[in-house]
Parts: structure tokens; C-alpha cells; sequence
């Protein structure tokens, strides 16, 4: 017995079948995770070192090449690029798609431990994460109160970072903003001097007076005791108690020399919300860690910290979640949308109730029994299983009409209800086995896709190829019963108005297309001439650039950071001044509902960040571009800074702009010698600014000019005066930057936090070149000054070296305005070959141009893929090789809809919708399956090759109709969607609906054509 058999005589059973795959598919349904897309294994593992004082250069000798010599040994090292900065080293390992993160940072942190005893002693302990240096943060907070500034950093640096780390998935937090405590000693130049002291032995002898001392128990015959020395400072003043010997055995009272106070350090950096003092809290998450979970376990903790702290308010500015959720509910009321008017157009097209219901249950059965897959396989919900789930609509609901519309032509034939459900199943078995068989074909070879594109889109792949699974098992068992019971008493349509209407309209369509199909096999040579003529138009629209090219749509994510960049020997102030006057913009901007800034800090004080928090889209009539422009207009206006404004976007593409050398286009130059390197750089530069339409806000990882103080050692003198180069960098690097000297331990006017104590010269910050040649020196009892030994000079250094691969490298960046990324990389590539950069030096497109090439030759070798496995399966289920040939012509004939369609709707050709044209593929081949299958059936019966394939197109017209106006329907609120993430899924939508247009129309003309032209001439060699 069959299983179309035996679900109509057995319908209690076959129900309760279907039913558990039902039922564990709910079940599992709430065990699903979600995500804004699925997750990417994009490992990363960074190592940071501090090194306090040092300049970009001193770091790049002395940190960044140890490190990068010690981990390039790492398993499964990618690309090794690093950062040398002001008092910081960063070297980033980026590793292949299936390695293990975990496993690289533990053998990346044996490696730097082996070295450690190779960096300078001065430099902290190496930092190892598994995060990538360029990632954005996951969330924003502000943290504001009535306390002072530097009360409100202290408790955000001491109690409220640590309790947000603590959250699950988080990697690292930044603060900007707020003002550091610290108990300053303030040293008089010339008065150390005189007493023949220096700053090491103020800072030691403040050190080692601060102790606590256990010094063993005393027993009595009763009890016993522990004895502490408790010699720690209670307060600042404490300080002034202490004596420092100098070089002559004296001890010199410390506040004979220095002044002693608790304060609030120098303001260097500036953190503000919608102008209001805040500190900026930015925290990012593990490479390998969910967004959605992650930021709910940080709203989890930012919700116990409003509890215990209700004197503070924690203000979420910035939340990622918030646009994956979104994102996520408007895929899913697409999927809703395309259901209801996938069962409007079956309504319309069955005659009733009971065969919209028989089609309509296959729908969500098929879709809820699929979720038990995904939960088996660890699928989540995101972008890409959903966009999956939407286009099964169309894609599931085709195996049950063609199953439904064959029983009801049995029925209308006098056929009892279970005599013909059996047979209007088992004459259209093939075409459905076919028809599933070929979107598996499709499909699969989307999901085994190599490298990031395959890891994005085998979610995708797969659910479709699992539903279609679930789809052909119900379109065999559930709707063949249910067509039984519904149509018990025969098939009958009420004479009501609507239905006759839609009989009239069916028969003129037969009688049309009966009329045209002779006339195209009349005129063969010259419709084909036409369909090739515009096919070869059409196509011609890509290389012409009237069809653009990019990797990945630009999405409204209701959001824009503002970059400042001063003049490099800028203080805070500058960029902060700057601040300002844009956020009197941002207040003026109705659309705008927060703007956090940050300004200044130890590293970079020359540079500032806005980041600007958008109300949502349905909130507001203009476009994140819309305002940006304005942004930008207005920024233009200010001469003392260069000021970049980018757009948030979370796709696949990565982050546009940001730091130097960010940006929807990114070109990387490497070289060994610098000089030649920057020559090259400001060629590249000029060329974007200059020579390119639609490029904006152009910047460049490299920066001349950080202003330096550089001392050059004279050997001789230093041997006459009996020095050591370690004497002369101790007093050269403490009059600079200070000592620390310990911590006043549990200060009371710190709420109870350490205060670190720092030792320095009065007027240290702004000191010139000849203030510190005159900071003394004493060597084995003498006393020198700097400049005695040395000379010193004003310089300057790069403010960063970035190195990619142990080779010097200068990333440029820019954002794009009105053109895709794929027009401006091949403009840009044709100048560049035309340009000289100089010897040595090397160029590659980075960010989403690189991405780019690499997923378009991934999904063409896909494309290329499912063709030759559709035709291996035809040829199989047909036992012909000629029959699948035919079937090929069907997807040039849907290009020309799908590329037409881009043009005339302003869309590129992307990566999703080149996902769309592999879609239209298995989707426009079952057309032409239906049709060749009945066809062969016919001729199997005595029929001639015209007469069949006439009265196949003639019977088939029906259903390729309705499976084609359904899947077009059931797009089309994919292609309107105006709501939030609709921008990725738009151009998919269109793409699928143009090709199955074209195909549809082309495919009932020019499929007989070519059938007829093999067949006849089959027909005529037997009968000679």
C-alpha cells in the first residue's frame, strides 16, 4: 500500500502523525535562540600591553615586534595586525573560519608569557581577549548624578564596571568622561635640588611608609593575639609627615619640597548626554558571544545597579538588541503577511473554503515541524532562518496546489473523492518529487558554502531544504486525506458571482494563451531573436553600471556617529569645543533623541565622538541619510576640526567609518619603508578626494605630528659626570609623566575606594624643552641637570604605525553617497593602476569590496553547482538527458525579470540578491517541470509532441499560475517593507518576483518551442 493509500483510509493515524512532528516543533520552538544574524565565526584574539609614557614608536620596537614575533606561531593565524599607539600596543590575531577562539587565546597567552621577560619592565602585564579591535560597541550606557565628576568616575570605574563585566558575553568596557582622584605631591624643581633629592626617592620613601605589617601572634595562657604594624595613610595629610634621605644621609621633611593635596585631577577627558556631565560606559561583547543574550544580561545588571543605586541614573543609549529584535518581529510579520495573502489568492483561485484550507494547513505544519529541525541542528532565529521561512510561503504552499489541483480535475471528471485523490496524487508524484528535489538542489549547495558567506547563509539553505522535506511529506499524506473528507460529496462550486467571474477569466486566459502559443510556434526564429535581444539588453545594464554592485544594502539603523579629529597637538579642550557646537545642532535635529559625547582622553586628546540615537522609523518621515547630510552641512562650517559623519550598520559588511582608515571603502597600502609608505598614502588620498564623485568623509589610519620631546644622550659628558643612560631615563621619564607611589587605601572623600598617590613637578604638564633640561640628576653623589648630558628638542612622531602582517601598512577609508561600493572599487582600481605609488608598495581593497568579490565567486560556483546537480537529478527521474536541458532555459528566461526589476526599483545587485536569483532559480524550474512532466505523460498515451505539449500548456496553465501569482504575493510585503532591517530583504523580494514575471511568461512559450524542436525531430527520425 502506498502512502497516499494509506493517509486516506487511515486519517485518524496519518493526523496524529503530522500532529507529533506539530507538536514537538512548538515545543521546540521556545528552546530556539535569537540573534540579529546567525553566528558568524569570525574568531579573533587580541593581545594589549600598556606601556605608560612611551611613544607610538617606542611601542612598535619594544612591545608590538616581541609580541608579533611570539604569536605568529599561534594554530590557525590568519592575518596578525597591529597598532602601536601612545602608551599602548594592540597586536590582533584573526583567525581561519573553523578555529577554536578559546583554544588560540590560551596557547596566544602561553606564547606572550614566555616573552614577557623581553619587555621593557616598565610596560604592565600582556592582556589577552577574544575580541576583535575593531568592533563596535554592543551597548551605550551614561551614568549620571548630582555627585562631582570625579565621585561619579569613581564609583563607575570601582563598582559599576565591575558588576557589568560580570554580565555573561561581555569582553571589555570602556569609560570616557569623568575626572580622576588622586592625592597630587607637587614637587618644587629647584628646592629638590638644593636638598639633593629626586623624584624616585620622594615616590620610594612615600611607598614604603604606607604599610600594614603583620609581625605573628602573641598567646597568653588564655588567648592569643595578632600584632600588626598599621603604619598606612588615613588621609592626604598624613603624607606631609614623611622624611626622605637624600644623597648626603639627611632627612629631609617631604613638605620642605612638596605640596600635598587630595583633588580632582586635570580634566583630560569629556563625557556628556544631551549636553548634561555623564560618564560613557561602552562595552563590548566576546567575538563568539549572541547579542540578544549578551545585552539582556547587561540590562539584567544595569537593572540591579538603578536598584542599589537610586542616587545614580543609568541611562541605555545605544542598544544593538534593540534593532536585531526589531529587525527580527518585522521578518516575522513579513512571514504573517505573506501567509494571509497567500490564502487570499488560493481563495480566490480554489473556489472555497475547503481547498484554501486544504493547501492552507500544509503551510504551518510544514513551517512549525520545521522548527524541530532547527532546534536539533542549533539554528536560531535570525535574518537569514526567517528570510528562509518567508520564501517558503511561496515555496510550500506549491507542492500542495499542484497535489489539490489535479485531485479537483479527477473530481470534476466524476472521479470518487478517495479514487481521486489517490490518482491526482499519484499523476503529479513525479513533478512533485521533482519540484522538491530540484529546491534541495538548489539549496544545499548554498549551505555548504566555504568561508563567512557560506557560515551566513546556511541557516538559510537548510531550513528551506528541511521545510520542503516536511512540504512533500504533507502534499503526499494530509492533503490528499483532507481533500477526501472535504470533497466526500463531490466537487462543488457555489453559482455565486465571484466564482463565475473567476471561470470566465480562467477560460479567456486558456483561450489566450492557446491563440499565442500558436502563433509563437509560428513564429519561432523571430520570437527567439527578441527574447535574446532583450535577454542580452538587460544583462548589459550591470557592466554599464546602471545596475549597481555591492556587497551588502545600506540599512536605516536609526543611528549615526559623529568623528572629530583636531590638529594633532590639540589638547582635550579643542575637540571638546567642537563637541559643543555640534550638539547645539543635534538639539535643534526634532528626530534626534540622544547624543552622548566623548572628548579627549589620555591617548588621543585631540579627537572626540558623538554617537547619535535616532527615534525609530516609524517615528519619523526622514531617512538616517537625510539627517546625516544635514549633520554634515552644518559640520562643514567648522575650520578647526575634520569632522566625519557615518552611519550605523550592522550587517555583514561590517561597521562603516569610525576610526582612521574605516568606511563603506577601505584600501590598505603596505611598504617596509614608511617614507615611501605616506608618499603613497597622500597619493590615494588626493585621488578620493579629488578624482571620485559620491566619496565622503576620506581619513587615513596614519597621522603625522603627535608633538614629542626628544632627548638625544651625549656619551662623553655622560661619563664625565659618572651617569648611567638608566639615571638619565629615570629623571627624564619622571619629569614627564610623573610617579605613581602607592594608593591612600580606603579614602573617605573617595566613598571608600583607593586614591592613587602621584609624584610629579609643579607645572610638569606644561612644561617646554628647556624646563626639562633643568631637572636635576644625581649620580653616585653628583648632581647634573638634564641638559647637561643631553640635548633636548621639540619633535614629532606618528600618532599611530599600524603594521599588517609585520609589514608597515596605512589603511585608508571613506563612506560612500549615492553609489554602491562595486561601481566606486572599479573606478578607483582604473586610477590607481594609472598612478605611480612608488616602489615597494602594495595596494588591496579591504572591508566590504574584498568581501565582496569573494561571496560573489562563492555564490557563482553555487549557482554553477545547483545547475549541474538539477540537471544530474532530472536526467535521473526521467532517465533523459535532453529533458533537463530543456528545463535549463528557464532561468536566463526569469534573469531578464530579476535584473529588469533592479533597475526600474533603484536596487543593486547585493549579495542577497544574488542569493534571490539562486532562489528564482529552483523556484521558475518547476514551471517548466510541470509542464515537460505532463507533457511526457500525454505522449506516453499516443499523443504527438504538438498535441501534447498544447494540451499540457493548456491544462498546466492553471496551476503554474497560481503558484506563481502566490509566490509573487506572497513576496510582495517583502519588497514594500518600510520597517526597520526591510532594506536587506527588499532587493531579494524584487529579484524573485521580476524572474518569476519573466519566466513564467516566457517559460509557457519558449519551453514548447525548444521541446518541439528535439522532439519533432525525435518524432521524424522514427517515423522515417
Amino acid at each position: 500500500m502506498n502512502i497516499t493509500r494509506l493517509s486516506i483510509h487511515r486519517p485518524v493515524g496519518i493526523s496524529m502523525i503530522v500532529a507529533f512532528f506539530v507538536v514537538l516543533g512548538l515545543y521546540s520552538y521556545y528552546r530556539i535562540g535569537v540573534e540579529l544574524l546567525p553566528a558568524i565565526n569570525t574568531p579573533y584574539v587580541t593581545v594589549t600591553v600598556k606601556y605608560p609614557g612611551a611613544s607610538a614608536e617606542s611601542v612598535e620596537q619594544e612591545i608590538i615586534k616581541p609580541v608579533e614575533d611570539a604569536v605568529s606561531s599561534v594554530s590557525n593565524v590568519k592575518t596578525i595586525t597591529s597598532v602601536a599607539s601612545y602608551e599602548r600596543g594592540r597586536v590582533m590575531m584573526e583567525l581561519n573560519f573553523d578555529a577554536d577562539a578559546d583554544m588560540a587565546a590560551i596557547e596566544a597567552t602561553k606564547k606572550v608569557e614566555a616573552i614577557k621577560n623581553k619587555l621593557p619592565d616598565e610596560a604592565e602585564a600582556p592582556v589577552v581577549i577574544k575580541r576583535d579591535i575593531n568592533a563596535k560597541p554592543i551597548m551605550e550606557l551614561a551614568v549620571m548624578s548630582q555627585h562631582g565628576l570625579g565621585d561619579a568616575y569613581s564609583m563607575t570605574e570601582n563598582v559599576f564596571q565591575d558588576v557589568l563585566q560580570q554580565a555573561g558575553g561581555v569582553s571589555e568596557i570602556e569609560l570616557h568622561g569623568g575626572r580622576d582622584k588622586e592625592v597630587a605631591v607637587e614637587v618644587d624643581r629647584d628646592k629638590l635640588a638644593a636638598y639633593k633629592l629626586t623624584l624616585p626617592k620622594i615616590a620610594g620613601a612615600i611607598r614604603n611608609e604606607n604599610q600594614l605589617l603583620p609581625s605573628g601572634p602573641v598567646y597568653t595562657e588564655s588567648t592569643k593575639s595578632d600584632v600588626r604594624v598599621v603604619a598606612e595613610y588615613k588621609k592626604a595629610s598624613d603624607i606631609e609627615k614623611v622624611r626622605v634621605q637624600n644623597s648626603a644621609g639627611e632627612l629631609i621633611p617631604l613638605n620642605a619640597v612638596a605640596a600635598i593635596r587630595e583633588q580632582d585631577a586635570r580634566q583630560v577627558r569629556y563625557g556628556r548626554l544631551n549636553g548634561e556631565p555623564a560618564i560613557n560606559v561602552l562595552i563590548y561583547k566576546n567575538s563568539d558571544a549572541n547579542v540578544v543574550e549578551t545585552a539582556d544580561n547587561i540590562l539584567k545588571s544595569v537593572e540591579k545597579l538603578r536598584r542599589d543605586y537610586p542616587d545614580y541614573q543609568f541611562i541605555v543609549v545605544s542598544n544593538d538588541a534593540d534593532y536585531v529584535e526589531t529587525s527580527l518581529h518585522n521578518t516575522l510579520g513579513t512571514l504573517v503577511e505573506g501567509l494571509i495573502t497567500t490564502g487570499l489568492v488560493l481563495f480566490l483561485f480554489l473556489r472555497g473554503w475547503r481547498s484554501t484550507a486544504a493547501v492552507m494547513i500544509a503551510i504551518p505544519t510544514s513551517l512549525i515541524s520545521t522548527f524541530l529541525v532547527m532546534y536539533l541542528a542549533g539554528f536560531t532565529f535570525n535574518m537569514m532562518s526567517l528570510m528562509g521561512m518567508t520564501l517558503c510561503v511561496g515555496i510550500l504552499v506549491d507542492d500542495s496546489i499542484v497535489v489539490l489541483e489535479n485531485i479537483i480535475r479527477y473530481l470534476k471528471n466524476g472521479a470518487a473523492p478517495d479514487e481521486a485523490a489517490e490518482k491526482g496524487r499519484m499523476e503529479i508524484g513525479m513533478a512533485a518529487i521533482a519540484i522538491t528535489l530540484c529546491d534541495a538542489a538548489v539549496f544545499m549547495p548554498i549551505a555548504f558554502m566555504e568561508g563567512m558567506t557560506g557560515q551566513f547563509f546556511r541557516q538559510f539553505g537548510l531550513t528551506i531544504v528541511f521545510a520542503g522535506a516536511f512540504s512533500l511529506f504533507v502534499s503526499f499524506t494530509l492533503t490528499p486525506m483532507l481533500a477526501a473528507r472535504f470533497f466526500k460529496n463531490g466537487y462543488h462550486v457555489d453559482n455565486r458571482f465571484l466564482w463565475q467571474f473567476m471561470d470566465k477569466l480562467e477560460e479567456r486566459a486558456v483561450g489566450l494563451y492557446r491563440r499565442t502559443l500558436f502563433w509563437s510556434l509560428g513564429h519561432r526564429k523571430k520570437l527567439l531573436l527578441t527574447i535574446l535581444a532583450v535577454f542580452a539588453g538587460v544583462m548589459a545594464l550591470i557592466p554599464l553600471g546602471a545596475v549597481g554592485t555591492e556587497f551588502m544594502p545600506q540599512t536605516d539603523e536609526s543611528g549615526f556617529t559623529i568623528n572629530i579629529q583636531c590638529p594633532v597637538r590639540a589638547s582635550s579642550e579643542e575637540p571638546n569645543k567642537v563637541a559643543l557646537q555640534l550638539e547645539q545642532k543635534l538639539a535643534e535635529i526634532p528626530e534626534v533623541k540622544y547624543y552622548m559625547t566623548q572628548a579627549g582622553g589620555s591617548s588621543n586628546s585631540y579627537e572626540g565622538r558623538i554617537k547619535v540615537q535616532l527615534l525609530g522609523r516609524g517615528e519619523r518621515s526622514r531617512s538616517v541619510w537625510e539627517i546625516t547630510q544635514e549633520v554634515r552641512e552644518y559640520a562643514g562650517k567648522i575650520p578647526t576640526a575634520e569632522i566625519r559623519v557615518t552611519e550605523n550598520q550592522s550587517n555583514m559588511g561590517g561597521p562603516s567609518g569610525g576610526r582612521g582608515g574605516g568606511g563603506a571603502l577601505q584600501i590598505e597600502l603596505r611598504g617596509n619603508h614608511m617614507p615611501e609608505l605616506m608618499a603613497a598614502a597622500d597619493k590615494v588620498e588626493k585621488i578620493l578626494r579629488q578624482d571620485v564623485q559620491g566619496v565622503s568623509d576620506v581619513n587615513s589610519s596614519y597621522t603625522e605630528g603627535m608633538p614629542e620631546l626628544q632627548l638625544t644622550v651625549n656619551r662623553d659628558k655622560l661619563k664625565a659626570f659618572d651617569a648611567s643612560l638608566a639615571d638619565i631615563d629615570t629623571a627624564f621619564s619622571s619629569a614627564i609623566s610623573g610617579l605613581s607611589a602607592g594608593e591612600l587605601k580606603n579614602d573617605a572623600l573617595n566613598g571608600g575606594q583607593d586614591t592613587k598617590i602621584k609624584v610629579r613637578f609643579k607645572g610638569a604638564d606644561g612644561y617646554h624643552a628647556s624646563d626639562v633640561a633643568k631637572v636635576p640628576v644625581w649620580a653616585n653623589g653628583r648632581l647634573a641637570y638634564l641638559g647637561d648630558v643631553a640635548e633636548i628638542k621639540d619633535g614629532r612622531g606618528p600618532v599611530s604605525i599600524r603594521r599588517v602582517d609585520k609589514q608597515r601598512s596605512i589603511q585608508l577609508g571613506a563612506n560612500l553617497r549615492g553609489r554602491p561600493v562595486g561601481d566606486v572599487v572599479r573606478e578607483v582600481r582604473k586610477l590607481l593602476q594609472e598612478t605611480d605609488l612608488g616602489e615597494g608598495v602594495t595596494y588591496r581593497f579591504k572591508g566590504q569590496a574584498s568581501r565582496m568579490n569573494e561571496s560573489f565567486g562563492e555564490l557563482l560556483s553555487a549557482l554553477f553547482l545547483a545547475l549541474v546537480l538539477i540537471y544530474m537529478l532530472l536526467a535521473v527521474l526521467y532517465e533523459s538527458v535532453l529533458t533537463p536541458f530543456i528545463r535549463m532555459f528557464s532561468l536566463p528566461l526569469g534573469l531578464i525579470g530579476s535584473v529588469l526589476l533592479l533597475f526600474l526599483t533603484h536596487n543593486t545587485l547585493n549579495l542577497y540578491s544574488m542569493i534571490g536569483i539562486l532562489v528564482m532559480d529552483g523556484i521558475v524550474a518547476k514551471n517548466g517541470t510541470l509542464l515537460i512532466d505532463y507533457t511526457l505523460t500525454l505522449m506516453d498515451r499516443g499523443r504527438t509532441a504538438l498535441e501534447a505539449i498544447v494540451e499540457a500548456g493548456c491544462v498546466r496553465l492553471k496551476p503554474i499560475c497560481m503558484t506563481t501569482i502566490t509566490m509573487m504575493v506572497g513576496m510582495l510585503p517583502m519588497a514594500l517593507a518600510m520597517t526597520d532591517g526591510a532594506e536587506t530583504r527588499v532587493s531579494m523580494a524584487w529579484v524573485i518576483i521580476g524572474g518569476l514575471l519573466t519566466s513564467t511568461v516566457f517559460t509557457l512559450l519558449v519551453i514548447p518551442i525548444i521541446f518541439l524542436y528535439f522532439y519533432q525531430n525525435k518524432e521524424t527520425g522514427r517515423s522515417s
